[in-house]
């Protein structure tokens, strides 16, 4: 059983570990599962995903896979830790903030074809990850979807290389 505080809103803060998590450790399939899911809710690499699971790890100070556990949970509307949530947020900004990208840089734009097609098949491969995350094709699949958006808007930034190929295609 999990102790909860109430907190304003109506939400819930459980302790740091939840009581079923300390008897059962979750297993490294629970890591793959959750990796797939922060890779397509984020837009990230499994790289990027995998930094992004451990940074709110170590920020929370708990293991990697009872972390992933909660973001599992979360998928399915379960409360998570408090802290945990805090450090998935705390990652996930990191990750999605880009590196200054100096202004006075030179950009050829791709066919407007070639990015809505880059882009069809980037939500193609994020429906398929999101239905199975742990599988390896559909991982290798999106990645390869997220670099090709980087390279054809010339982000390094997934998250700035989908928000510029969505406003380049709607222009």
């Amino acid at each position: 059983m999990t102790a909860s505080v109430p907190l304003a809103r109506g939400h819930e803060a459980r302790d740091p570990v939840p009581a079923a998590a300390a008897t059962q450790v979750p297993s490294d399939r629970a890591v793959l599962r959750a990796v797939g899911t922060l890779m397509a809710t984020t837009p990230a690499t499994a790289d990027g995903a995998e930094r992004i699971l451990s940074a709110a790890a170590a920020q929370a100070g708990m293991p990697e896979t009872v972390l992933a556990a909660a973001v599992l949970d979360a998928s399915r509307g379960v409360p998570v830790p408090a802290r945990a949530e805090r450090a998935l947020r705390q990652a996930l900004h990191a990750a999605r903030t880009p590196d200054p990208v100096p202004a006075s840089r030179p950009c050829l734009m791709p066919l407007r074809e070639d990015a809505e097609e880059a882009l069809d098949r980037f939500f193609e491969t994020r429906l398929r990850l999101t239905a199975s995350p742990a599988d390896p094709e559909a991982r290798q699949a999106f990645e390869d979807a997220l670099f090709t958006l980087c390279i054809l808007m010339g982000r390094p930034c997934p998250a700035e290389a989908l928000h510029e190929a969505v406003q380049y295609t709607e222009g």
